[in-house]
């Protein structure tokens, strides 16, 4: 970091990552009283920094995380695969659900509530559309809300915290694409309608919920909100430009995965509006960054580096790594065709079958195949903290 102001913005995601009080998962959003525990624990980490001046090179912050604010660059180190199967490295993150409901229409993960529990959007012709919260420890499915919307080769992109769910449903109307955003109450209830938006800026690319709003950013680049109640939607000064990458960070490029070789320059805190700049080497490709870590490829293969450029890693390219343009997920995995490499430990997580899709907008769970009619679902969100 290169400034007091930035340093604030790193200590403030890394402290979001921080686990809440009863082991609540890292990057799953609560209650609206989460916020107050995070500004509690900025303040508690911001105790800890020691001057800067004094040469000090990590910041240890409560529950464990790390911001390391050295900029001298590290040497370039080639990482062993040191793969383990993902149920032996991380078995309290990884759940088994059916593939369909009891009604026989097909499950898609969406997003991980708790370590047991994931959200799914269930879709058939004939049954319509519904987001259901499915239970692994108790095996056991309920209907959260029935989306207005017939399935449709574009399902709706779906976000939720601990109280509410969201998303946002396609159409056209005279010619005109129209989304609509819509939210119920993650334990149950009818779906409203929040805001309508048509023309060019309905060409939304992500989605996500922030206390008592609704965000998002247009694909042209623009951040939106609009509170949960409804009301007019106004544009987050900030993200001017930008892309939604997890709140409250935002980029100038998208989060991914695409296949875009554009790197990354910027990412800014929408909150304060503090920008840090991302540093690239000659010759990369698809550079994605969070706040801390970034994922790219070169002639090479695929690499990690930090934001600024020091302590890179290269990475083994047998699966692909950084070939498709994705920032770190989580600022902590990277994910090629059959493997996730955990930054924070350096160990390689492999699967039992090649992922087929991620979950869509801001992705935190990967899921595949399972047998007999079962898909398996890794919630990154669920992985236990670097000790």
């Amino acid at each position: 970091m290169r400034t007091e102001e930035e340093l604030a913005g790193a200590l403030r995601a890394a402290a979001e990552r921080a686990p809440d009080e009863g082991d609540l998962l890292a990057g799953v959003a609560t209650l609206r009283r989460r916020r107050t525990r995070r500004r509690v624990r900025v303040l508690a980490a911001a105790t800890a920094v020691v001057v800067l001046g004094m040469g000090v090179r990590s910041v240890v912050l409560p529950g464990g995380g790390e911001v390391e604010v050295a900029t001298t660059p590290s040497p370039t180190a080639t990482l062993g695969m040191n793969a383990v199967p993902v149920d032996r490295l991380w078995p309290t993150a990884v759940l088994t659900v059916p593939a369909t409901n009891a009604d026989g229409m097909r499950y898609e993960p969406i997003i991980g509530i708790s370590a047991t529990e994931v959200l799914l959007l269930a879709a058939s012709l004939e049954e319509g559309t519904r987001i259901e919260l499915y239970d692994a420890a108790t095996k056991r499915a309920r209907v959260v809300a029935e989306v207005p919307m017939k399935p449709t080769a574009v399902p709706p992109t779906v976000t939720a915290d601990g109280e509410n769910v969201a998303w946002m449903s396609y159409g056209r109307k005279n010619g005109v694409s129209v989304r609509g955003i819509w939210t119920a109450p993650l334990s149950g209830g009818k779906a409203r309608l929040v805001t309508t938006i048509s023309g060019p800026r309905a060409d939304i690319d992500s989605l996500a919920i922030n206390g008592d709003r609704i965000v998002w950013s247009e694909r042209r680049g623009d951040v939106w909100g609009v509170p949960l109640s409804g009301g007019a939607s106004e544009r987050i000064p900030a993200g001017r430009g930008l892309r939604l990458l997890r709140w409250p960070w935002a980029s100038d490029a998208p989060a991914g995965p695409d296949d875009s070789v554009r790197s990354q320059s910027r990412i800014v805190d929408l909150t304060s509006g503090s920008t840090i700049e991302v540093v690239t080497p000659p010759g990369t490709r698809g550079l994605r960054c969070g706040p801390f870590w970034c994922l790219g490829h070169d002639e090479t293969g695929g690499f990690l580096q930090r934001i600024d450029g020091s302590n890179m890693r290269r990475l083994d390219d047998r699966g692909s790594w950084g070939r498709r343009a994705m920032a770190p997920i989580l600022n902590r995995f990277a994910l090629s065709n059959d493997g996730i490499y955990d930054i924070a430990t350096g160990r390689v997580a492999t699967l039992d079958g090649r992922w087929t899709a991620l979950s869509a907008g801001q992705p935190t769970i990967v899921y595949w195949e399972g047998g007999r009619d079962t898909l398996r679902v890794l919630n990154l969100a669920a992985v236990p903290s670097a000790q």
